[in-house]
């Protein structure tokens, strides 16, 4: 399906709003206008929500700083900003000549003082300088994510999946707080849309503005009639009635919009959800979101990327020779590939053991769409072997799994292992790997590898682990190598006669 173009491409993105939030900041300087105070708001808005999910791929970088003191400046002005838009509602449905009215104003005026004294101490407490320096490095961190498409549908889609939640509970118990939450929510998802998937944006931004307005209004509202229920000083009962009145006529009009809007087939909820992946494709943007996590935790993501890609060879071309079974009850691909992108993230805490460490933090994680928890389990299993001590079926992590499954994670390990032997220094000039099937025996062929270069211990270890998993023997050979014949018929007797 052809996506629309984006109306102004280059007003999305960290960049460009780490940028407004300093042009906005620099004209409060004696204009506190509603107009000013919102579009800083709306700056501060984004680079939060784009921290929000950098932090949980990226934690080596500031963006839990950066996050934090845009949130204190933000949070001081939206105490100000709601302040201006109660006052607005206010003189928008009160009645000639109320004096209810005038009480609700002035305690809004002196509210509003107070709220502007916070609000510009917050302003000068704003660091320019540090933010100006965390737009320098972190641009280029958002952009790696940002070019990566699966990554970024990854992330949208958990935030439209809290969408769907929090509408859902709005829809059953129907409280303010609810629908405030799916307000909260599904700001975020706008935003992430902007930011991660502008191309998507501009066909889904009206829709997305017009029921985040209404649940922004309804919001408002709430907090209207809170204020008017409590003030007794200021109201008495025939006013505070009135108010509650129009305060309730107001709110139920938009709640109707609302749950018009979202009913339905045609709920835009639903068109959303068809513009992001599904069905099999959630395997694959959900290994997108774990590869960027691996790519900013791990110090040399390029060789482990060029190991994941041996170990996908081996794979294959024992899944093209007919020596992996067809009756496995997992995706042994995605749990490779998986595997071999994260094996190294132990490094971000720990040089020493980093293996068990990477056990540790990938059982940790929070499975990204279209994977389970036991699918991160199985990753951690085959990363944590992919050196030092090699696996047997009688161990304790791996009893937990039925003899099946078990043998199939010893043959992945064997894979991960023998793509590590050819992804270390000694064969570099290793471009790719083949595997055929000669009457039984393995023949492993690396392109690059050359008939005078001998095999290293940890290849030869490799080699014999991956005839014990795969319970055949098995030659590493260049390509056009020969077997020796005699090898070869040797090797095959004893097969069948095992």
């Amino acid at each position: 399906m052809a996506q629309p173009a984006v109306n102004n491409p280059e007003k999305t993105g960290l960049a460009y709003w780490m940028d407004q939030v300093l042009e906005q900041h620099s004209k409060l300087n004696g204009n506190w206008s509603p107009e000013t105070v919102h579009d800083l708001r709306v700056a501060l808005r984004r680079c939060i929500l784009i921290a929000d999910l950098m932090r949980g791929l990226d934690p080596a970088a500031d963006w839990k700083p950066m996050r934090k003191a845009g949130r204190r400046l933000f949070r001081q002005l939206g105490m100000l900003r709601d302040t201006q838009v109660l006052a607005e509602w206010a003189q928008k449905l009160a009645s000639a000549d109320e004096a209810s009215t005038a009480a609700l104003l002035e305690k809004l005026k002196v509210k509003y003082g107070q709220d502007r004294v916070a609000a510009q101490g917050a302003a000068r407490e704003f660091d320019r300088k540090q933010w100006r320096t965390w737009a320098r490095e972190l641009t280029s961190r958002f952009r790696h994510v940002a070019s990566d498409k699966p990554a970024c549908e990854a992330l949208t889609l958990e935030i439209w999946e809290a969408v769907l939640d929090s509408h859902r509970r709005a829809q059953k118990n129907r409280s303010a707080v609810a629908y405030h939450r799916t307000r909260v929510e599904l700001k975020k998802f706008r935003y992430a849309v902007e930011n991660f998937l502008p191309s998507m944006y501009s066909g889904w931004a009206p829709d997305l503005k017009f029921l985040q307005d209404l649940l922004g209004e309804i919001h408002d509202l709430d907090v209207l009639s809170q204020m008017t229920k409590k003030d007794r000083n200021f109201f008495d009962e025939a006013a505070r009635d009135s108010w509650t009145t129009k305060l309730q006529s107001e709110r139920a009009s938009r709640l109707q919009q609302y749950r018009v809007k979202m009913a339905g087939k045609a709920s835009p909820l639903w068109t959303w959800r068809e513009g992001l992946p599904g069905g099999g494709e959630l395997r694959s943007v959900g290994l997108a979101r774990l590869t960027e996590w691996a790519y900013f935790v791990t110090p040399s993501f390029p060789r482990v990327g060029r190991i994941a890609r041996f170990a996908l060879q081996l794979h294959d071309g024992f899944a093209n020779c007919g020596l992996i079974g067809g009756d496995s009850n997992i995706e042994e691909r995605f749990i490779l590939h998986a595997a071999a992108l994260l094996q190294e993230v132990g490094f971000f805490r720990k040089k020493r053991a980093h293996h068990k460490e990477s056990y540790r933090m990938i059982r940790r994680l929070t499975p990204p769409v279209g994977w389970t928890k036991t699918d991160l389990e199985l990753v951690a299993l085959v990363a944590r072997f992919h050196r030092r001590a090699l696996p047997s079926l009688d161990q304790k992590v791996l009893k937990a799994y039925q003899l099946p499954l078990r043998q199939s994670l010893l043959l992945l390990v064997a894979f991960l292992r023998m793509a590590n032997a050819f992804g270390g220094k000694t064969y570099r000039a290793v471009r790719r790997v083949q595997v055929e099937n000669c009457a039984g025996v393995i023949v492993v062929r690396a392109a690059g590898l050359t008939e005078t270069d001998p095999l290293t211990p940890k290849l030869s270890d490799a080699k014999r682990f991956l005839e014990f998993a795969s319970h055949r023997p098995v030659h590493v050979l260049p390509p056009g190598a020969q077997i020796v014949a005699p090898r070869l018929v040797q090797s095959a007797t004893q097969i069948d006669a095992a």
